[in-house]
């Protein structure tokens, strides 16, 4: 029999009741619940809302290009041709009486086409900036709303394979190995739920060659779930090591294994376990930061960025190279946003006209800064720091590390921190650290690209998952509850000189 799957939908949403309530009083992390809950609302919106809620989707979309072409019109008569086609196409999905499959996969082509729209538009140098503005206002209002009224993305395809999952005794069986001490004994051990890009463990050992508290950071399969920065494990240990070897509060890395021949899977870091723990998310502190905090914020921003150049890291990758440390602030800015920009056009990824459209303002809004660039941490934020007591013990996962402009980090944690802590104070202590003073349309413009590289990634991630490369479910949370604000926070700041 067929049940109606708002009966299924009522049922599973009482039995999850419970299930939350549980989690809640157990101390568990509440992520897995947090994508079963998000999960379960995409198949029920997708079951119910069916072809007829493509079709208003793809009504709303046709009205936006209209505006569009109006918009370029005299500017860009190549594109206004090119918005008629998909909406023709758009129209012919409304009335061909296609099925859902037939359907998604109109909506998926369309939305591709109008991405290549928008890249060949921010290409064409001699377009007045006010079109470029409005055309991304327009699209940044549109596909957020969008976002947050997901309807799902169609057959999941089966995951591709995962590493080896680790466990206390396989674990065991590696170290005594590695060491050739068979009596090594986990005393300890924890997997870490969250996390997006790499696996972590929490683990104790007992042993003469090895003892005390550890961290295992791993790759998840073979490849970077972002393919740049320092998003694969071999990149970033050398970085977190030669920062820690400069006196600066990052971990302890004891060692790198591309081997793992117990351990088969993705790569991974052993790390000594600093003191502390996390006082916030990447939305902000977990309640007002104290005066204490934000000055140890402060502090270690600016000793990272009055750090002398590493050069030790050689040509790790192709944003913390040689040649980078060579250049100026405005240098290192404009070829780092456009690799992003490269890298998400060339990888697989979800169509989004809109952020293609923030892409187009940032390359052509550069802060062209004079001096020279630093290392960057590239997540600074409260999601990223132990703190023991007051004071900051250690500056984690230095996957998103790069050459660049100092301001570009400040404008990350504007965002990151938002209004937890007196943000006067927090500069006025940099600049007696060794911090340059940012002037304000610097700012902005860093905390709009803060916005667009989190929407990037966390594009580029949620697509693994639909595309069937990776298997987290968390990552079908990313589309729904975070890529929209993102959007929506660059496109407000924007605006603000618009």
């Amino acid at each position: 029999m067929l049940i109606p799957a708002n009966r299924i939908w009522t049922a599973l949403n009482e039995e999850f009741a419970k299930l939350q309530a549980y989690i809640a009083d157990s101390s568990v992390d509440g992520s897995a619940a947090m994508s079963i809950a998000n999960a379960l609302q995409l198949l029920f919106n997708r079951e119910t809302g069916g072809v007829a809620a493509l079709h208003a989707r793809a009504a709303q979309l046709d009205a936006v290009l209209a505006r569009m072409q109006d918009t370029l019109s005299a500017a860009a008569p190549q594109a206004v041709e090119d918005l008629a086609v998909i909406r023709a196409s758009l129209h012919a999905m409304k009335d061909g009486g296609h099925a859902l499959p037939a359907c998604e996969n109109a909506w998926r082509d369309a939305l591709v086409r109008l991405q290549a729209v928008v890249a060949s538009v921010n290409a064409q140098a001699a377009l007045p900036a006010s079109v470029k503005a409005a055309l991304a206002r327009e699209l940044a209002a549109w596909e957020s709303a969008y976002l947050l009224a997901h309807t799902g993305q169609g057959d999941e395809a089966a995951s591709t394979g995962q590493s080896t999952e680790i466990t206390r005794e396989n674990l065991s069986a590696y170290l005594q190995d590695r060491f050739d001490e068979p009596g090594l004994r986990v005393s300890a051990f924890q997997p870490l739920a969250g996390g997006y890009g790499k696996q972590t463990v929490l683990f104790d050992v007992e042993g003469k060659a090895l003892s005390g508290s550890f961290v295992m950071r791993r790759d998840i399969g073979s490849k970077p779930s972002v393919a740049n920065d320092c998003h694969l494990i071999r990149d970033e240990f050398p970085v977190i090591k030669a920062a820690h070897a400069r006196g600066f509060p990052a971990p302890d890395a004891v060692w790198l294994d591309t081997a793992h021949r117990l351990l088969p899977g993705g790569d991974f870091i052993v790390m000594r376990r600093s003191p502390g723990k996390l006082p916030g998310n990447f939305f902000g502190a977990r309640s007002q930061v104290p005066a204490s905090l934000a000055s140890s914020l402060a502090d270690v921003m600016a000793q990272l960025h009055t750090m002398q150049p590493l050069t030790e890291l050689g040509d790790l990758t192709e944003s913390i190279c040689t040649q980078r440390w060579n250049l100026s602030r405005g240098e290192c800015t404009a070829l780092y946003i456009r690799s992003w920009y490269e890298l998400y056009l060339k990888t697989e990824h979800t169509p989004s006209p809109a952020l293609t459209a923030i892409y187009g303002w940032l390359l052509d809004n550069v802060p062209m800064r004079a001096g020279r660039p630093s290392l960057l941490h590239g997540d600074i934020g409260f999601h990223n720091f132990l703190f023991d007591d007051d004071r900051l013990s250690a500056v984690l996962d230095w996957e998103f590390a790069h050459v660049g402009d100092p301001a570009e980090e400040l404008g990350y944690v504007s965002v990151t921190v938002g209004g937890s802590l007196d943000w006067a104070q927090l500069m006025q202590r940099y600049i007696e650290g060794g911090g340059e003073p940012v002037d304000d349309a610097t700012m902005r413009f860093f905390k709009v690209w803060a916005y667009a590289r989190n929407a990037t990634g966390a594009n580029l991630l949620s697509t693994l998952f639909s595309t069937g490369h990776a298997a987290d479910l968390k990552l079908a949370i990313l589309p729904v509850a975070h890529i929209p604000h993102f959007i929506r926070g660059a496109q407000a700041l924007i605006d603000e000189r618009a």
